[in-house]
């Protein structure tokens, strides 16, 4: 539809992806988020850097819809990838919406998993966490939740441990190493809402500064009169900023390319949340697949980083 109304449209979270497979691979108008795997790619990378040689048995529980089923087939393409001995003992698939996740948790404690991987991340996740805290399915498997930034302030200390590995998407309200706008705006945020932002305020942040450096660029390329949408679009392919969580950038096919955050959870804070003792970043030329590849045959052969 964006193709054939011929609007310029940027979504900052969304994909032009059917599964993995790219749908647009040469859009006019439309600019999109990065690919829905980054995350799970990360968290795999990273599960295998810090955890190889010490889990055998995995399971999962993610949402029954493609970004679940497909995060859970990453995670364990990834680990064929590597050569990571393991066996997959069960996979439970919750419906979204669903907050009754009792006989999910009692399956996992049933198959007793060495590691739990889980893109879980809508109230669910939160709801997961206290349930599977009480059946004491935290207290010894290791923990990949690539996705959970997104609850990150509803996940209490009382219920989420510590080395956790837990993924904030593109934004981390509390990394030192943050832009000074980026500290500006955690700090008018907490002060105006008594709460922290999570990735979305930077996926938005990033679409709507990237456009208006575009707009500008081609205004100045136009001796300052207002420019066409066309040179607007030429102007956004390519074009690079530092956004809220990092350095952000928009390929020449349209998709995004954003800085992840990702690392292992600590009760270490001032905060009744879990928030990150030590972590990674990624970009996400790294983590996804570049223009025109096969999502699984590209993690075959990518050079990957561990």
């Amino acid at each position: 539809m964006v193709e054939e109304a011929r609007a310029l449209t940027i979504y900052w979270d969304g994909t032009t992806q059917d599964g993995v497979d790219e749908k647009i691979p040469n859009p006019r108008y439309l600019f999109r988020s990065t690919d829905n795997e980054c995350e799970a790619i990360m968290s795999s990378l990273l599960a295998i850097k810090y955890w190889k040689g010490k889990f055998v048995t995995v399971a999962g529980i993610n949402p029954d819809y493609s970004y679940g089923r497909n995060n859970m087939a990453a995670f364990v393409a990834m680990l064929k990838r590597f050569n990571i001995d393991h066996k997959v003992v069960t996979e439970q698939w919750p419906k979204v919406g669903t907050m009754d996740l009792t006989s999910h948790v009692a399956a996992l404690k049933a198959a007793k998993p060495d590691l739990i991987f889980s893109s879980l991340l809508f109230a669910d996740l939160p709801v997961f966490m206290k349930q599977a805290h009480a059946a004491e399915l935290t207290k010894d498997a290791k923990l990949v939740f690539p996705a959970a930034g997104w609850q990150h302030t509803l996940m209490k200390k009382e219920f989420t441990p510590e080395g956790m590995l837990f993924g904030h998407n593109t934004l981390y309200f509390a990394n030192p190493n943050a832009s000074a706008l980026a500290k500006e705006f955690v700090a008018w945020y907490a002060k105006t809402y008594n709460d922290y932002p999570e990735w979305e305020a930077d996926r938005a942040y990033f679409a709507l500064a990237s456009y208006k450096q575009a707009v500008e660029a081609a205004s100045k390329a136009k001796n300052g009169s207002w420019p066409s949408q066309d040179d607007v679009i030429d102007a956004l392919a390519g074009l690079s900023i530092e956004s809220l969580g990092g350095k952000s950038s928009w390929r020449k096919d349209h998709i995004a390319e954003q800085t992840f955050v990702q690392g292992l959870t600590t009760h270490n804070n001032n905060y009744d949340f879990v928030t990150l003792g030590n972590f990674e970043t990624m970009f996400a030329s790294e983590l996804q697949k570049p223009p025109g590849a096969n999502f699984w045959e590209w993690i075959k052969t990518a050079q990957f980083k561990v």
